[in-house]
């Protein structure tokens, strides 16, 4: 049986191998917009709201206030972003509009290539291209003090030697953050003092400020702090439903006879590495099957699950779980689709694993792998924190057209990377068109289907 596909969501039942770039590029289109362009002061206001100043705040305005350019190095997902938006919002400018310039632009372009205007900000977040050296960030500064503009950059690694320009930055203490979020949210009557104080213990063991401010977004609207996801993987379940909760993260919402099917693969495998004695298993707390179809009971659970099994499972899982998401685009275009978005999920929790033994692989192996792989990307561009890391692959992948990779992104380009980061996309494109040869001619169709 089969059920009609949600607004915005992709009908992955009557999908074929090329027809699925196009349904998750299409769906890209209907989630997402540029993450470069102009910022409203109303708009960085909203994304304000529940903002919390870190310890090296007021330093880094004072910095900013004096060099009128800012790098801020740190983790990710340590609220870079938002404070970089609060930093520029305190200086004394001309327009109060945010002018979001693209990860991908070298010091070169940074320094000639931008047209900055007088008494305007600028905000570069995770920042991709290639270290800048001290005198370049110092001219770079010297060139917006002239015109009175402020740019504050976001990136990871570690501090440069540009030391006048460059600050660590570290997370809001998430206790404080977890009550700022709590007294500015609108909280449903009836929210016991008890679950407030369970959630705020809950908070401080939380990784990210997002995740913080969901967790207080969860208590404002009368849903229970615990995480449902951990209080199930603490209970130790046994192997076959942990396979089960692992497959459906890569093959969410699949009927449930293929979804059968597909776990007997990965049990099989799992058995072949001597991991022990299985009991078959679809059911559980966050398991459902409704419609012919096996899903988690509430969408949010598909990504903590991976999350988990990131966190708490070693080889005896990831060996035979690795082989048989490989395995995946060969199983059909539903199937492909929809390890991609499962992919794409596992990236905000291990990036470095995802490149290296997935898409790597991909990308230079069969017709199928290679669209995966191109889908994969387009996926990671729905998430704020991981489209630059996209484009970062994309563009890498391109660097040299006759490099096979060089394809598979080429289809990116004209894909999730082009809706975040068009401009970035049409150029590269251009460049492999140019080129000529295969990559000319994917790189050409890319072009043809941009909006």
């Amino acid at each position: 049986m089969t059920d009609t596909p949600d607004p915005g969501e992709i009908d992955l039942d009557h999908l074929t191998l090329t027809g699925s770039i196009k349904a998750v590029n299409d769906h890209l289109r209907a989630t997402a917009g540029p993450a470069t362009g102009d910022l409203t002061r109303r708009e960085a206001d909203a994304r304000l709201r529940s903002y919390l100043e870190p310890g090296c705040f007021p330093e880094a305005v004072r910095r900013l206030a004096a060099r009128h350019l800012l790098v801020l190095v740190g983790e990710e997902d340590s609220g870079r972003r938002l404070g970089a938006i609060a930093l520029l919002s305190r200086m004394s400018l001309a327009e109060s509009t945010i002018t979001v310039l693209s990860p991908a632009a070298g010091v070169a372009e940074l320094l000639t290539g931008i047209e900055y205007e007088p008494g305007r900000a600028y905000l570069l977040h995770d920042w991709i291209a290639a270290s800048a050296g001290r005198t370049d960030l110092v001219d770079l500064a010297r060139k917006l003090a002239e015109l009175g503009s402020y740019l504050v950059v976001t990136r990871s690694g570690a501090l440069s030697a540009a030391a006048e320009v460059e600050l660590a930055w570290a997370a809001p203490d998430p206790g404080e953050l977890y009550d700022l979020c709590l007294s500015s949210l609108d909280r449903r009557a009836g929210v016991a003092a008890d679950e407030l104080a369970r959630g705020r213990e809950l908070a401080l063991r939380l990784p990210t400020p997002a995740e913080v401010v969901r967790l207080a977004a969860r208590l404002a609207r009368g849903e229970p702090p615990a995480d449902e996801v951990a209080t199930w993987f603490d209970t130790k379940p046994p192997m076959g439903e942990v396979l089960a909760v692992a497959a459906l993260a890569f093959t969410h919402r699949l009927a449930e006879r293929a979804f059968d099917e597909q776990l007997a693969r990965l049990e099989r495998l799992c058995r072949d590495t001597a991991a022990g004695p299985l009991t078959r298993s679809i059911g559980g707390p966050l398991v459902d099957v409704a419609d012919g179809r096996v899903t988690f009971r509430a969408a949010h659970q598909r990504g903590q699950v991976l999350a988990e099994l990131a966190g708490r499972y070693g080889f005896w899982l990831w060996q035979p779980l690795r082989a048989w998401v490989r395995s995946l685009p060969s199983q059909g275009a539903a199937v492909q689709v929809r390890a991609a978005a499962g992919l794409a999920l596992l990236a905000r929790h291990s990036v470095k694993e995802v490149r290296q033994e997935f898409l790597e692989v991909w990308a230079l192996g069969s017709a199928a792998e290679r669209v995966a792989a191109a889908n994969v990307l387009s996926y990671m561009c729905a998430d704020d924190t991981l489209a630059p890391e996209a484009l970062r692959i994309a563009l890498e992948w391109s660097d040299d057209p006759r490099d096979r990779r060089a394809e598979v992104a080429a289809v990116a380009l004209g894909g999730g990377t082009a809706v975040r980061y068009p401009a970035d996309c049409l150029r590269r494109l251009r460049d492999l068109e140019s080129a000529g040869g295969p990559v000319g001619a994917v790189a050409a169709q890319s072009l043809a289907l941009l909006p």
